[in-house]
């Protein structure tokens, strides 16, 4: 399915380096709490360089000139730069906290944005909503939710980590396996279109008040 995206096979170095990182990201610790997105950014960036594998491939908006070395998603006129990227077109990672369900929406828009200029896009999503809505509705078998990111990861290279699950534990939805937190068995359904059309619809929650912060290896 090409949808305008940048080509992303699922072999090869690029691909290999995006499902390192989501894999790594899966223990992150969402419970300890943090002030702002900046500040998140700044744990998720320093986790993964503590990964050789990972450090020399990193760019990141920390530090002098880093905004300018990332790659910007142009789309309808608007331009978007993940918090960091692997390489100049191999992975865009997002970190953003989910007060409510416009907020949800909002980075699904990113991400969609960002594929068309990355091989591979990861998510990492800290749920601030009210009784981690977010979260609870990714662990039901079944969920629209957990369908709908499911079919993300393993059709369009889009791959998600929601957290906290508890301390150091998340969701992970990559294309390799279904999230490890649950044995449920998440089916995918054929047409994408319709999923965005009429899933991105179920992230409807109440707005809520917080702060928290990423990371572990």
């Amino acid at each position: 399915m090409d949808l305008g995206f940048r080509s992303g096979a699922k072999r090869g170095q690029h691909y290999d380096l995006a499902m390192f990182s989501a894999h790594k990201l899966k223990s992150v610790n969402l419970l300890v709490k943090g002030q702002s997105e900046k500040h998140f950014e700044m744990t998720v960036v320093s986790h993964l360089q503590a990964s050789s594998r990972l450090r020399k491939n990193l760019i990141t908006q920390i530090g002098v000139d880093e905004v300018q070395k990332i790659t910007q998603a142009s789309f309808f006129g608007f331009s978007h730069r993940p918090d960091i990227s692997i390489g100049n077109d191999g992975t865009a990672i997002e970190i953003k906290v989910i007060t409510s369900g416009q907020s949800a929406r909002d980075v699904l828009g990113q991400a969609l944005a960002y594929r068309m200029h990355y091989r591979f896009v990861i998510l990492v999503l800290i749920d601030q909503t009210e009784e981690r809505q977010i979260v609870n509705s990714c662990r039901v078998k079944g969920s629209s939710e957990r369908r709908f990111l499911s079919t993300l990861a393993e059709t369009m290279n889009i791959f998600t980590i929601i957290g906290p699950l508890r301390k150091s534990r998340n969701i992970v939805f990559s294309d390799r396996r279904q999230p490890k937190d649950s044995d449920a068995n998440v089916t995918t359904p054929r047409n994408v279109s319709m999923i965005l059309r009429h899933r991105v619809s179920a992230f409807s929650v109440a707005p809520h008040r917080s702060g928290l912060r990423a990371l572990a290896d």
